[in-house]
């Protein structure tokens, strides 16, 4: 196709280099603008490697918060569980004594209910005793 006298035709070259004109020389802006694309990156990557170190802290700040609050509960629950202990022993030395101390009363009851029963029986006995006839005299030598 031919090129009509008004118009005027461009020649698109492939440079052999992204910082190169079509005359094989540096082209000053495509430089400009790759360094210019280039610094924006590393001041991306830049703040980006900030945020990420920022973010790393937190959670670090975090995770030892954490930690000091765990052990901090830890050592609460350790003093209860060290003064339930103590108290359960004071329980179950004072569970035995009341159970010497209840052993000692059922025996002292049981001799008492037999002291009881004795004397019911020697009481019994005397009362049969009085309910007997006296023994009159003449029988008496009447056997001897």
């Amino acid at each position: 196709m031919m090129a009509s006298p008004g118009m005027v035709s461009t020649v698109t070259t492939s440079p052999t280099t992204p910082s190169t004109g079509s005359e094989g020389r540096p082209d000053p802006l495509l430089a400009a603008v790759t360094a210019e694309r280039k610094r924006k990156r590393k001041e991306s990557n830049r703040l980006s490697a900030q945020r990420s170190r920022e973010r790393k802290q937190r959670q670090l700040d975090d995770l030892t918060a954490q930690v000091a609050a765990l052990r901090a509960r830890n050592g609460a629950m350790d003093a209860a569980a060290r003064d339930a202990a103590r108290r359960c022993a004071a329980v179950q030395a004072e569970n035995a004594l009341l159970h010497a101390r209840t052993m000692e009363l059922s025996a002292r009851l049981q001799s008492l209910t037999d002291l009881i029963q004795c004397m019911e029986d020697a009481s019994s006995m005397y009362q049969q005793q009085q309910q007997l006839p006296l023994v009159d005299a003449t029988i008496y030598n009447y056997y001897c």
